[in-house]
């Protein structure tokens, strides 16, 4: 493959698939992707209700499928109607996840909290990327950004070590899949994101004070960084892991 080269961001009739889509980080890229341009199918086992108010009211054009992203048939199904309602798929971008319980000590976690942590979290983005790539492939190409974390690099700064483990094997998918798209155009990238200030990490003691550029992230500074890995200004970028933490990485 020769890769096209880079061009302004411009994302008009893209169809692109978001799960994790009905709050925080996957609300917010939903809202930035369809600002662009794109077409948009938000998957959540939660309502999106919002969600999809929010890009209807920029007059952007959603559909909303339920979609558990643990369980394989629903995942293959939500994935060819979208193809059935939307014609095609060119963005995905897999934010599902939880966190786990970051508190409780290492030797109280169950093989029961690791399994369905890591199930949601690593099996749930490799389902989705399964179903969505022979789409991408066939239509010749698209593509991917899977939201890994700091924990991911570093370890975790208060995260649990399943979680941890979750977001590094997610950050080593990225380097398997981009290495194996490349031939057929499928980019794949990854955004390892510092402490996010969502529903998902209320009750977790991140302070402003930990981040150099003086504040927590917010949802929107993700959404962004997706826009541009899911663009054609990011053309010739894959198997990268972007950092998008406020400056904690370099302390």
């Amino acid at each position: 493959m020769i890769a096209p080269i880079s061009g302004p961001i411009d994302l008009t009739g893209k169809v692109a698939v978001v799960t994790g889509a009905s709050r925080g980080i996957g609300r917010a890229i939903c809202g930035a992707l369809a600002r662009e341009g794109s077409h948009v199918a938000a998957l959540d086992v939660l309502p999106t209700d919002d969600t999809l108010s929010q890009i209807t009211g920029m007059d952007g054009k959603a559909v909303a499928l339920l979609c558990d992203v643990l369980n394989e048939r629903q995942v293959k199904k939500a994935i060819e109607q979208v193809v059935d309602l939307l014609g095609r798929i060119d963005i995905l971008v897999n934010n599902a996840a939880i966190l786990g319980d970051s508190q409780k000590p290492f030797e109280d976690i169950t093989t029961d909290e690791w399994d369905h942590l890591m199930a949601t979290n690593l099996r749930g983005t490799f389902l989705i990327t399964q179903a969505v790539w022979p789409h991408m492939r066939d239509q010749g190409g698209g593509k991917i950004v899977c939201l890994g974390s700091i924990a991911g690099r570093i370890g975790g700064l208060m995260a649990g070590p399943h979680y941890c483990a979750s977001k590094g094997g997610i950050h080593a998918f990225v380097k398997w899949a981009a290495k194996n798209g490349i031939e057929r155009g499928i980019y794949v990238n990854g955004i390892a994101p510092g402490p996010i200030a969502t529903p998902m990490i209320k009750n977790e003691p991140y302070k402003d004070e930990m981040v150099p550029l003086g504040r927590l992230g917010q949802p929107e500074d993700i959404a962004e960084a997706v826009v541009f890995l899911a663009s054609q200004a990011s053309n010739f970028i894959t198997g990268n892991i972007l950092d998008v933490n406020g400056g904690i990485l370099m302390l």
